[in-house]
Protein backbone atom coordinates (compact mmCIF):
# COMPACT_ATOMS: atom_id res chain seq x y z
CA UNK A 1 0.00 0.00 0.00
CA UNK A 2 1.41 3.39 -1.04
CA UNK A 3 0.66 6.22 1.34
CA UNK A 4 0.77 9.95 0.61
CA UNK A 5 0.19 13.04 2.71
CA UNK A 6 -0.23 16.75 2.12
CA UNK A 7 1.62 19.48 4.06
CA UNK A 8 -0.97 21.89 5.56
CA UNK A 9 1.54 24.79 5.40
CA UNK A 10 2.82 24.68 1.79
CA UNK A 11 0.33 22.05 0.42
CA UNK A 12 3.17 19.89 -0.90
CA UNK A 13 2.20 16.24 -1.56
CA UNK A 14 4.80 13.54 -0.98
CA UNK A 15 4.92 9.82 -0.35
CA UNK A 16 5.14 8.36 3.11
CA UNK A 17 6.24 5.00 4.50
CA UNK A 18 4.15 3.32 7.23
CA UNK A 19 7.28 3.01 9.38
CA UNK A 20 7.59 6.80 9.51
CA UNK A 21 4.20 7.10 11.21
CA UNK A 22 5.20 4.96 14.18
CA UNK A 23 8.52 6.72 14.80
CA UNK A 24 7.04 9.99 16.07
CA UNK A 25 3.35 9.03 16.43
CA UNK A 26 2.50 10.39 13.02
CA UNK A 27 4.61 13.60 13.22
CA UNK A 28 6.72 14.24 10.11
CA UNK A 29 8.73 17.20 8.80
CA UNK A 30 7.98 18.69 5.39
CA UNK A 31 10.95 18.59 3.04
CA UNK A 32 9.87 21.80 1.32
CA UNK A 33 9.01 24.25 4.11
CA UNK A 34 10.67 22.31 6.99
CA UNK A 35 7.50 22.51 9.10
CA UNK A 36 6.41 19.67 11.43
CA UNK A 37 2.80 18.46 11.13
CA UNK A 38 0.65 15.39 11.91
CA UNK A 39 0.59 13.22 8.78
CA UNK A 40 -2.07 10.88 10.18
CA UNK A 41 -4.72 13.60 9.88
CA UNK A 42 -4.22 13.94 6.11
CA UNK A 43 -3.24 10.46 4.96
CA UNK A 44 -4.21 9.12 1.52
CA UNK A 45 -3.76 5.83 -0.31
CA UNK A 46 -2.53 5.99 -3.91
CA UNK A 47 -1.63 3.49 -6.60
CA UNK A 48 1.75 3.17 -8.29
CA UNK A 49 2.11 5.97 -10.85
CA UNK A 50 -1.45 7.29 -10.26
CA UNK A 51 -2.40 10.93 -9.83
CA UNK A 52 -3.00 12.32 -6.35
CA UNK A 53 -6.42 13.55 -7.44
CA UNK A 54 -7.60 9.93 -7.55
CA UNK A 55 -6.24 9.10 -4.08
CA UNK A 56 -8.61 7.84 -1.39
CA UNK A 57 -8.41 8.96 2.24
CA UNK A 58 -7.29 6.39 4.80
CA UNK A 59 -9.73 5.62 7.57
CA UNK A 60 -8.99 6.48 11.19
CA UNK A 61 -8.83 2.80 12.20
CA UNK A 62 -6.24 2.07 9.53
CA UNK A 63 -4.23 5.10 10.63
CA UNK A 64 -4.28 3.90 14.25
CA UNK A 65 -3.18 0.43 13.18
CA UNK A 66 -0.33 1.85 11.11
CA UNK A 67 0.80 4.11 13.95
CA UNK A 68 0.68 1.22 16.45
CA UNK A 69 2.51 -1.54 14.62
CA UNK A 70 4.61 0.68 12.39
CA UNK A 71 3.24 -0.82 9.20
CA UNK A 72 4.31 -4.36 9.97
CA UNK A 73 1.33 -5.72 8.02
CA UNK A 74 2.51 -4.04 4.83
CA UNK A 75 4.31 -6.41 2.50
CA UNK A 76 8.02 -5.77 2.14
CA UNK A 77 9.02 -3.98 -1.02
CA UNK A 78 12.39 -3.81 -2.69
CA UNK A 79 13.90 -0.33 -2.78
CA UNK A 80 13.37 1.55 -6.02
CA UNK A 81 16.45 3.55 -7.06
CA UNK A 82 15.07 4.78 -10.40
CA UNK A 83 14.88 8.47 -11.23
CA UNK A 84 11.07 8.36 -11.54
CA UNK A 85 10.68 7.01 -8.01
CA UNK A 86 12.80 9.74 -6.40
CA UNK A 87 10.76 12.55 -4.88
CA UNK A 88 12.84 15.66 -4.09
CA UNK A 89 10.02 17.14 -1.99
CA UNK A 90 9.65 14.09 0.27
CA UNK A 91 10.19 14.75 4.00
CA UNK A 92 13.49 13.86 5.53
CA UNK A 93 13.16 10.78 7.82
CA UNK A 94 14.00 11.46 11.41
CA UNK A 95 15.81 8.10 11.87
CA UNK A 96 16.78 5.57 9.22
CA UNK A 97 17.40 2.72 11.69
CA UNK A 98 16.38 -0.87 11.40
CA UNK A 99 13.26 -1.73 13.42
CA UNK A 100 15.06 -4.60 15.13
CA UNK A 101 17.63 -2.17 16.51
CA UNK A 102 15.13 0.31 17.90
CA UNK A 103 14.55 0.03 21.68
CA UNK A 104 11.03 1.10 22.44
CA UNK A 105 7.96 -0.26 24.23
CA UNK A 106 7.06 -2.61 21.38
CA UNK A 107 10.25 -4.67 21.20
CA UNK A 108 11.89 -4.16 24.63
CA UNK A 109 10.89 -6.81 27.23
CA UNK A 110 9.73 -5.49 30.55
CA UNK A 111 10.69 -8.58 32.64
CA UNK A 112 12.58 -7.71 35.83
CA UNK A 113 16.27 -8.51 35.99
CA UNK A 114 16.96 -11.38 38.42
CA UNK A 115 20.10 -11.18 40.47
CA UNK A 116 22.21 -14.30 39.90
CA UNK A 117 24.46 -13.77 42.91
CA UNK A 118 23.27 -12.61 46.29
CA UNK A 119 25.47 -9.90 47.71
CA UNK A 120 25.60 -9.51 51.48
CA UNK A 121 26.87 -6.18 52.75
CA UNK A 122 29.70 -6.25 55.29
CA UNK A 123 30.04 -3.83 58.17
CA UNK A 124 32.99 -1.52 58.18
CA UNK A 125 34.16 -2.63 61.63
CA UNK A 126 34.07 -6.32 60.80
CA UNK A 127 37.61 -7.72 60.49
CA UNK A 128 38.59 -9.14 57.18
CA UNK A 129 39.60 -12.80 57.38
CA UNK A 130 42.79 -13.95 55.79
CA UNK A 131 42.82 -16.91 53.44
CA UNK A 132 43.49 -20.25 55.09
CA UNK A 133 46.26 -21.24 52.76
CA UNK A 134 48.57 -18.38 53.76
CA UNK A 135 51.08 -19.08 56.50
CA UNK A 136 51.78 -16.07 58.65
CA UNK A 137 54.78 -17.62 60.38
CA UNK A 138 56.75 -18.12 57.22
CA UNK A 139 59.91 -16.05 57.08
CA UNK A 140 61.02 -14.82 53.67
CA UNK A 141 64.63 -15.06 52.70
CA UNK A 142 64.70 -11.58 51.10
CA UNK A 143 66.91 -8.74 52.13
CA UNK A 144 65.12 -6.35 54.48
CA UNK A 145 64.01 -3.03 52.95
CA UNK A 146 64.95 -0.07 55.12
CA UNK A 147 62.63 2.92 54.77
CA UNK A 148 63.16 6.39 56.14
CA UNK A 149 61.49 6.37 59.55
CA UNK A 150 59.94 9.55 60.97
CA UNK A 151 61.56 11.28 63.86
CA UNK A 152 60.53 9.73 67.21
CA UNK A 153 58.11 11.79 69.22
CA UNK A 154 58.36 10.05 72.58
CA UNK A 155 58.77 6.53 73.91
CA UNK A 156 55.37 6.42 75.61
CA UNK A 157 53.42 7.59 72.58
CA UNK A 158 55.40 5.18 70.37
CA UNK A 159 54.50 2.16 72.54
CA UNK A 160 50.87 3.26 72.69
CA UNK A 161 50.65 3.59 68.93
CA UNK A 162 52.17 0.17 68.43
CA UNK A 163 49.76 -1.36 70.92
CA UNK A 164 46.75 0.13 69.15
CA UNK A 165 47.94 -0.70 65.63
CA UNK A 166 48.94 -4.35 66.28
CA UNK A 167 46.97 -6.16 69.00
CA UNK A 168 48.76 -9.47 68.33
CA UNK A 169 52.49 -8.91 67.79
CA UNK A 170 54.14 -11.29 65.38
CA UNK A 171 57.27 -13.10 66.50
CA UNK A 172 60.32 -10.99 65.78
CA UNK A 173 63.00 -12.58 63.62
CA UNK A 174 66.46 -13.13 64.93
CA UNK A 175 68.71 -10.06 64.61
CA UNK A 176 71.27 -10.11 61.88
CA UNK A 177 74.91 -10.00 62.74
CA UNK A 178 76.78 -7.32 60.82
CA UNK A 179 80.49 -7.83 60.47
CA UNK A 180 82.77 -4.82 59.99
CA UNK A 181 84.44 -4.57 56.61
CA UNK A 182 88.16 -4.45 56.46
CA UNK A 183 89.80 -1.64 54.49
CA UNK A 184 91.59 -2.98 51.44
CA UNK A 185 95.23 -2.28 51.16
CA UNK A 186 94.94 -0.38 47.87
CA UNK A 187 92.42 2.20 49.25
CA UNK A 188 94.09 5.66 49.52
CA UNK A 189 94.25 7.14 52.98
CA UNK A 190 93.28 10.72 53.81
CA UNK A 191 96.06 13.26 54.01
CA UNK A 192 96.63 15.13 57.25
CA UNK A 193 95.33 18.40 55.75
CA UNK A 194 92.16 16.72 54.53
CA UNK A 195 91.64 15.09 57.91
CA UNK A 196 92.02 18.46 59.66
CA UNK A 197 89.54 20.11 57.25
CA UNK A 198 87.02 17.31 57.81
CA UNK A 199 87.42 17.61 61.58
CA UNK A 200 86.90 21.40 61.41
CA UNK A 201 83.82 20.90 59.27
CA UNK A 202 82.37 18.43 61.76
CA UNK A 203 83.11 20.75 64.65
CA UNK A 204 81.27 23.72 63.03
CA UNK A 205 78.05 24.56 64.89
CA UNK A 206 74.84 23.58 63.18
CA UNK A 207 72.53 26.58 62.80
CA UNK A 208 69.50 24.65 61.60
CA UNK A 209 66.78 24.41 64.29
CA UNK A 210 65.87 20.94 65.58
CA UNK A 211 63.09 19.65 67.76
CA UNK A 212 63.87 20.22 71.41
CA UNK A 213 66.93 22.40 70.72
CA UNK A 214 67.23 26.06 69.88
CA UNK A 215 69.07 27.47 66.87
CA UNK A 216 72.62 28.65 67.28
CA UNK A 217 73.23 32.31 67.90
CA UNK A 218 73.47 34.52 64.82
CA UNK A 219 76.88 36.07 64.23
CA UNK A 220 75.40 39.47 63.30
CA UNK A 221 72.28 41.50 63.98
CA UNK A 222 69.57 41.19 61.39
CA UNK A 223 67.85 44.49 62.17
CA UNK A 224 69.85 47.72 61.77
CA UNK A 225 70.54 49.77 64.87
CA UNK A 226 67.67 52.02 65.88
CA UNK A 227 69.00 55.49 65.07
CA UNK A 228 67.63 58.55 63.32
CA UNK A 229 70.07 58.39 60.40
CA UNK A 230 68.71 57.60 56.93
CA UNK A 231 70.10 54.22 55.81
CA UNK A 232 70.06 55.37 52.18
CA UNK A 233 70.87 59.10 52.11
CA UNK A 234 70.18 60.96 48.87
CA UNK A 235 73.39 62.32 47.42
CA UNK A 236 73.05 64.96 44.71
CA UNK A 237 76.07 65.32 42.53
CA UNK A 238 76.97 68.73 41.22
CA UNK A 239 76.46 69.13 37.50
CA UNK A 240 79.65 69.63 35.58
CA UNK A 241 79.38 72.97 33.77
CA UNK A 242 79.52 72.68 30.01
CA UNK A 243 82.53 74.31 28.40
CA UNK A 244 81.72 77.76 27.07
CA UNK A 245 82.57 77.99 23.39
CA UNK A 246 82.12 81.68 22.75
CA UNK A 247 83.95 81.64 19.42
CA UNK A 248 81.68 79.01 17.90
CA UNK A 249 78.63 80.94 19.05
CA UNK A 250 79.84 84.13 17.36
CA UNK A 251 80.59 82.29 14.13
CA UNK A 252 77.18 80.63 14.17
CA UNK A 253 75.44 83.97 14.74
CA UNK A 254 77.31 85.58 11.83
CA UNK A 255 76.43 82.70 9.51
CA UNK A 256 72.77 82.94 10.52
CA UNK A 257 72.75 86.71 9.84
CA UNK A 258 74.36 86.22 6.42
CA UNK A 259 71.86 83.54 5.49
CA UNK A 260 68.98 85.78 6.55
CA UNK A 261 70.34 88.68 4.47
CA UNK A 262 70.72 86.36 1.47
CA UNK A 263 67.12 85.23 1.88
CA UNK A 264 65.92 88.84 1.94
CA UNK A 265 67.97 89.63 -1.18
CA UNK A 266 66.45 86.69 -3.05
CA UNK A 267 62.94 87.76 -2.08
CA UNK A 268 63.65 91.37 -3.17
CA UNK A 269 64.98 90.24 -6.57
CA UNK A 270 62.11 87.79 -7.08
CA UNK A 271 59.48 90.48 -6.36
CA UNK A 272 61.40 93.36 -7.96
CA UNK A 273 58.61 94.39 -10.37
CA UNK A 274 56.03 94.59 -7.59
CA UNK A 275 58.47 96.55 -5.42
CA UNK A 276 59.32 99.00 -8.23
CA UNK A 277 55.62 99.61 -8.96
CA UNK A 278 54.80 100.24 -5.29
CA UNK A 279 58.07 102.09 -4.59
CA UNK A 280 59.30 103.86 -7.77
CA UNK A 281 62.54 105.07 -6.16
CA UNK A 282 63.70 101.46 -5.77
CA UNK A 283 64.32 101.24 -9.54
CA UNK A 284 67.48 103.32 -9.10
CA UNK A 285 68.62 101.08 -6.23
CA UNK A 286 68.16 97.98 -8.37
CA UNK A 287 70.17 99.62 -11.15
CA UNK A 288 73.02 100.47 -8.75
CA UNK A 289 73.04 96.92 -7.36
CA UNK A 290 73.19 95.43 -10.86
CA UNK A 291 76.11 97.57 -12.08
CA UNK A 292 78.85 95.59 -10.23
CA UNK A 293 77.08 92.28 -10.90
CA UNK A 294 76.59 92.87 -14.63
CA UNK A 295 72.83 92.31 -14.63
CA UNK A 296 70.14 94.41 -16.31
CA UNK A 297 67.01 95.84 -14.72
CA UNK A 298 64.09 95.88 -17.17
CA UNK A 299 60.94 97.96 -16.72
CA UNK A 300 58.21 96.16 -14.81
CA UNK A 301 55.43 94.34 -16.62
CA UNK A 302 52.28 95.79 -15.03
CA UNK A 303 49.37 95.46 -17.46
CA UNK A 304 47.04 97.19 -14.98
CA UNK A 305 49.05 100.41 -15.32
CA UNK A 306 48.45 100.67 -19.10
CA UNK A 307 45.27 102.05 -20.64
CA UNK A 308 44.19 101.96 -24.32
CA UNK A 309 42.33 105.13 -25.19
CA UNK A 310 39.83 105.42 -28.09
CA UNK A 311 41.50 104.20 -31.30
CA UNK A 312 40.83 104.87 -34.99
CA UNK A 313 41.10 102.61 -38.06
CA UNK A 314 40.73 104.20 -41.51
CA UNK A 315 41.39 103.31 -45.14
CA UNK A 316 44.23 104.82 -47.12
CA UNK A 317 44.98 104.17 -50.79
CA UNK A 318 42.07 101.74 -51.23
CA UNK A 319 39.95 99.37 -49.14
CA UNK A 320 42.86 97.02 -48.41
CA UNK A 321 45.27 99.65 -47.04
CA UNK A 322 44.48 100.55 -43.45
CA UNK A 323 45.96 102.88 -40.84
CA UNK A 324 45.53 102.27 -37.09
CA UNK A 325 45.95 105.04 -34.54
CA UNK A 326 45.98 103.79 -30.92
CA UNK A 327 46.82 106.09 -27.99
CA UNK A 328 48.54 104.14 -25.11
CA UNK A 329 48.74 105.73 -21.66
CA UNK A 330 50.92 104.84 -18.61
CA UNK A 331 49.06 105.56 -15.35
CA UNK A 332 51.86 104.59 -12.93
CA UNK A 333 54.75 106.67 -11.60
CA UNK A 334 57.33 104.30 -13.04
CA UNK A 335 58.20 103.41 -16.62
CA UNK A 336 56.46 100.26 -17.82
CA UNK A 337 57.51 97.83 -20.53
CA UNK A 338 55.81 98.13 -23.92
CA UNK A 339 53.11 95.50 -24.32
CA UNK A 340 52.16 93.39 -27.34
CA UNK A 341 49.02 94.46 -29.27
CA UNK A 342 46.48 91.99 -30.67
CA UNK A 343 44.57 93.54 -33.61
CA UNK A 344 41.44 91.69 -34.77
CA UNK A 345 39.60 92.76 -37.98
CA UNK A 346 35.90 91.85 -38.26
CA UNK A 347 33.67 91.51 -41.35
CA UNK A 348 30.04 92.58 -41.90
CA UNK A 349 28.67 89.70 -39.78
CA UNK A 350 31.09 90.65 -36.99
CA UNK A 351 33.13 87.48 -37.58
CA UNK A 352 36.90 87.37 -37.31
CA UNK A 353 38.44 88.09 -40.70
CA UNK A 354 42.08 88.87 -39.81
CA UNK A 355 43.96 88.55 -36.53
CA UNK A 356 47.49 89.86 -36.06
CA UNK A 357 49.85 90.38 -33.12
CA UNK A 358 51.96 93.58 -33.17
CA UNK A 359 55.20 93.66 -31.16
CA UNK A 360 56.74 96.86 -29.77
CA UNK A 361 59.18 97.17 -32.70
CA UNK A 362 56.16 97.08 -35.07
CA UNK A 363 54.22 100.02 -33.67
CA UNK A 364 56.65 102.39 -31.86
CA UNK A 365 58.22 105.31 -33.70
CA UNK A 366 61.66 104.69 -35.13
CA UNK A 367 64.43 105.77 -32.74
CA UNK A 368 62.34 105.17 -29.59
CA UNK A 369 64.30 103.25 -26.86
CA UNK A 370 62.12 100.19 -26.36
CA UNK A 371 64.20 98.85 -23.43
CA UNK A 372 63.51 102.04 -21.43
CA UNK A 373 59.77 101.38 -21.58
CA UNK A 374 56.85 103.73 -21.70
CA UNK A 375 57.64 106.75 -19.50
CA UNK A 376 55.58 107.34 -16.38
CA UNK A 377 52.41 109.41 -16.65
CA UNK A 378 52.70 109.80 -20.45
CA UNK A 379 50.54 108.96 -23.47
CA UNK A 380 51.93 107.82 -26.80
CA UNK A 381 49.91 107.40 -30.00
CA UNK A 382 50.85 104.30 -31.92
CA UNK A 383 50.41 104.48 -35.73
CA UNK A 384 50.39 101.22 -37.68
CA UNK A 385 49.89 100.71 -41.45
CA UNK A 386 48.26 97.43 -42.47
CA UNK A 387 47.64 95.57 -45.73
CA UNK A 388 44.66 93.21 -45.48
CA UNK A 389 45.01 91.68 -48.95
CA UNK A 390 41.64 90.56 -50.32
CA UNK A 391 39.87 90.89 -46.95
CA UNK A 392 37.54 93.82 -46.42
CA UNK A 393 37.27 94.86 -42.76
CA UNK A 394 34.21 96.58 -41.35
CA UNK A 395 35.19 96.75 -37.68
CA UNK A 396 38.18 96.04 -35.44
CA UNK A 397 39.14 95.16 -31.85
CA UNK A 398 42.41 96.01 -29.99
CA UNK A 399 43.80 94.23 -26.90
CA UNK A 400 47.15 94.55 -25.11
CA UNK A 401 49.02 91.81 -23.18
CA UNK A 402 52.46 90.75 -22.00
CA UNK A 403 53.69 87.50 -23.54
Amino acid sequence: MLLATRCPFCETVFRLQPAQLSLRRGLVRCGHCQEVFDASSSLYETAEGADFANATPVSAAAVSALSANGGASAPPKAPDFSAEAWNPWAPQPDAAIDQTLLHNATNLPLAPVAASVAVTPRHADEPQMRPAGVETDAVLDREPVFAAAPEPLSAASQHATRAEAAPEAAPEPAPRAWRPLERPEDEPALQPDAQAAAAALRSAPDREPHFGTAAAATPFAVNPPADEADPFPVVRETRVPAPRRLGWRIVGALVAVLLFIGLLAQLAWWQRETIMVDWPDSQALYAQACDPLGCTVTPPHAIDGLQVEPSDLRQIDGPHKLELKMPLRNRYNVALAYPAIELTLLDDQNNVAVRRVLWPQDYVKPGTPIAAGLPARTTQTMIVHLDTGNTVASNFRVQIFYP
